[in-house]
């Protein structure tokens, strides 16, 4: 069955009046408003959609025209986006009173809504950036008519300049997408009404109900005749009609893959093998779209190596064995079994898109992707991996060219994705030619430097790297080809590159050295592993009233803060440094993996974890991490494994929510003491006069490494100190209070902490 024309075109826009209405004149229905943005403000660019493909936008609510009903409209597109509406909406049963106050709320953070959350935070109304107050909320702001009129107008003004002089095409699809999330993210989908359990919440932003409505749309275009969306419409549920699948794709082998490499080289090579991952997981989730010829839309997620996809759900049935097959076949070819893509579906019905029920399916079919890892390579000819089992490893002969691809990352300021033939993958293929094995010939390039030649593209997609300004004049003019249709779109780096601040001629990468040299004290280095604690949990369980466009939200406000404001922590804290100091490997999905010199990964992981805190707004999600610290010359795999060991003793203990440095795992709370004692340890041993000596630290650990006789040994320590030290005396009586005496903490439990940390920060880099 063929879905109409421009039907998730339709579903993208039905609600765009809101936004119109509430920055222009809310004299009117917000479907009006929708109405007269296709109709009036750009008529001549949707022309030739068609005068269906309005009103079906005009008409997503019958029920308020008088004598009309769903089933009574003549065109079913019209019939579709409506019912596409009431599932991606099925949190609120009505919508809002037109009459409402639209500019008395707010966006309120979702994750201020879930079980455990004390009270509701609030993001302002603004366009998406990658910087702090686009992802942090925050407990008031203010919002007035002018706020929703100086956004519509810079919307407006966007929207004109990609549409200038044109027609309406299936490759702006792609680029309205983009204006909408960068637009509608902070807006609100709804304004609050309604009383105690019927109450309606803000917690959706407009773009995610539109995107999800959009994804809904296709399916039902393509999988229920006109007599059965009446049937849904009248009934408005039917638990045995699927009208379409959840899909997720998991990459696995991923932390084996990254740390294979040899200590020549290691940092462009791990960043170019990280970003190769990212690449790769988006290549398969676009090669699984265009199987199913599936708008953007379509897919929900795509982040931390898995993706998520909305499909039509006879066509994924019919189709999942196959593609399994070609992805694995590609990917055994390629890697010879190190990575291979897990794909699962569940089928979703009406009554699926129910308040909570959808939260079961996107659990469901994570279940099912943990079932076929157990049978992982069972969909491929057995004679086809019997050709290269017994051959040397590929991957440690072949040039990937993963360090090339890890040098460009750090000029690069925009990506190109051409979608072409998929090519067959040659004898000895690069990061590249693994790509294009998919469908997409990607290439990295600067705003001044050289565009890229495609060859045989049906399409290019370009994304602006790291900055949601992605409709330049440079960028329009530049990244154009003839008879080649061009999207444009933005994402982030969710790396960060150190470079050296030793020449004043060029721009130099700093290698794993010159991070470790620039730690305070001995030139040590270290790694820094952090993730999300039960993330499967808060999605099934801690999120009330779980609707597609909930998870929608939850999903990209989670990926948002490690893909996006994650490596803005980290380019801050090494402007601040008189030498960087920080490299970010990867972020996304749930966790991130960072190195540089040990002196600054306690504190990083410190004021990452502070961020995260305001972002979720409390301590009902919760988020842990593990600190591997070692000489310089420790083989970097040993650095990711050790600081993955750390993490997952952090993990163990009790309640979670915790970090594991210098062996030792300790609470967050726990850990901002030590922090806390490490820098008072720091003030008394560097004073100008009467410094307390290294000794001292060695000294304090012996006598509380002793279970027995530390009570006496202490008393008699303490009193020689106060003696001879006498302007510490403050510092001193404090310490021995807080060891000596039950307090609300045990800090002799965390002193050898204390006084390794700082030993290792005030022994001399030489040493």
């Amino acid at each position: 069955m063929s879905a109409p024309k421009h039907l998730h075109l339709a579903a993208l826009l039905h609600d765009i009046g809101k936004f119109r209405m509430r920055g222009t004149d809310r004299s009117k229905s917000h479907q009006e408003h929708s109405y007269e943005f296709v109709a009036d403000d750009f008529a001549d660019f949707f022309s030739v959609c068609g005068d269906v493909f309005k009103n079906a936008i005009r008409h997503h609510h019958p029920e308020r025209y008088p004598g009309c009903s769903p089933t009574q409209l003549q065109h079913l597109i019209e019939k579709q986006v409506i019912l596409a509406d009431r599932l991606s909406a099925t949190e609120r049963e009505d919508e809002e009173k037109e009459g409402e106050d639209f500019v008395e709320s707010l966006l309120i953070s979702i994750l201020s809504r879930l079980e455990g959350a004390t009270q509701e935070y609030h993001y302002p109304l603004t366009s998406l950036n990658l910087e702090r107050d686009t992802i942090i909320p925050s407990e008031f702001a203010d919002v007035s008519q002018e706020t929703y009129t100086s956004l519509w107008e810079d919307f407006i003004a966007a929207f004109h300049k990609a549409t200038k002089d044109t027609h309406y095409t299936s490759a702006f699809y792609q680029t309205i997408v983009a204006l909408l999330h960068k637009y509608t993210s902070r807006m609100p989908s709804t304004m609050p009404s309604g009383q105690n359990e019927a109450k309606i919440v803000p917690d959706i932003s407009l773009y995610d109900h539109l995107r999800t409505t959009a994804a809904i749309a296709t399916c039902i275009g393509r999988e229920l005749s006109e007599n059965e969306v009446d049937t849904q419409l009248i009934a408005q549920k039917d638990d045995e009609t699927n009208i379409c699948a959840l899909i997720k794709g998991d990459i696995s082998g991923i932390q084996n893959f990254l740390y294979q490499i040899l200590s020549s080289g290691a940092a462009r090579e791990l960043r170019g093998r990280s970003f190769y991952l990212q690449l790769l997981t988006e290549a398969i989730a676009h090669w699984v779209l265009r199987q199913f010829n599936l708008p953007v839309t379509s897919l929900l997620l795509a982040s931390g190596g898995h993706f998520y996809i909305l499909a039509p759900y006879s066509e994924t049935m019919d189709k999942l064995d196959t593609l399994r097959r070609t992805i694995s076949q590609n990917l055994w070819t390629l890697h010879g079994g190190d990575l291979s893509c897990i794909l699962a579906s569940v089928p979703i019905s009406t009554d699926a898109f129910g308040a909570d029920n959808f939260s079961s399916k996107w659990r469901d079919v994570s279940e099912k992707v943990h079932q076929r890892k157990q049978e992982k390579w069972s969909e491929m000819n057995p004679e086809d991996m019997f050709e290269n089992f017994f051959e040397p490893h590929r991957d440690k002969e072949i040039n990937w060219g993963f360090g090339e691809l890890g040098r460009h990352l750090r000029e690069a300021t925009c990506l190109v994705s051409f979608e072409i033939p998929e090519s067959p993958i040659s004898e000895n293929p690069d990061w590249r030619a693994a790509i294009k094995a998919f469908g997409l010939d990607v290439h990295l390039c600067t705003d001044i430097g050289e565009k890229p030649t495609p060859q045989h593209a049906e399409r290019a997609v370009v994304y602006r790297l790291g900055d949601t300004d992605f409709l330049t004049d440079e960028m329009l003019k530049k990244f154009q080809w003839e008879g080649i249709p061009v999207s444009y779109d933005f994402r982030s780096l969710p790396q960060v590159i150190a470079h050296r601040r030793d020449s004043e001629d060029q721009d130099i990468i700093a290698d794993y050295d010159y991070l470790a040299n620039a730690s305070e004290g001995v030139q040590w280095f270290g790694a820094l592993r952090m993730d999300v604690d039960d993330l499967g949990t808060v999605f099934s369980e801690k999120l009330d009233n779980a609707t597609i466009s909930r998870l929608a939200t939850l999903s990209e406000s989670i990926r948002f803060f490690f893909e996006g404001y994650v490596p803005y922590l980290c380019r801050e804290y090494n402007a601040e440094q008189e030498n960087e100091i920080l490299e970010l490997i990867y972020a996304g999905g749930d966790d991130l993996f960072l190195v540089g010199g040990w002196s600054a990964l306690p504190e990083i992981a410190d004021q990452i974890r502070s961020e995260f805190r305001h972002f979720v707004t409390g301590d009902h999600v919760t988020l842990s991490g593990g600190i591997a610290i070692e000489h310089k010359k420790y083989p970097l795999h040993q650095f990711a494994d050790q600081s993955g060991e750390a993490e997952k003793t952090a993990k163990s203990s009790d309640g979670k929510n915790a970090i594991t440095f210098l062996r030792k795992p300790m609470t967050w709370s726990d850990f901002g003491i030590a922090h806390r004692w490490h820098n008072k340890f720091l003030e008394a041993m560097r004073a100008e006069r009467n410094s307390l000596p290294s000794v001292f630290l060695t000294r304090l650990n012996q006598i509380y490494a002793d279970e027995k006789r530390w009570a006496w040994r202490s008393l008699y320590y303490f009193h020689r100190l106060l003696e001879r030290y006498k302007t510490q005396t403050p510092f001193l009586r404090e310490l021995q209070h807080e060891l000596n005496f039950e307090t609300s903490h045990q800090l002799r439990e965390f002193i050898h902490v204390i006084t390794r940390w700082t030993a290792l920060q005030i022994r001399n880099k030489e040493d």
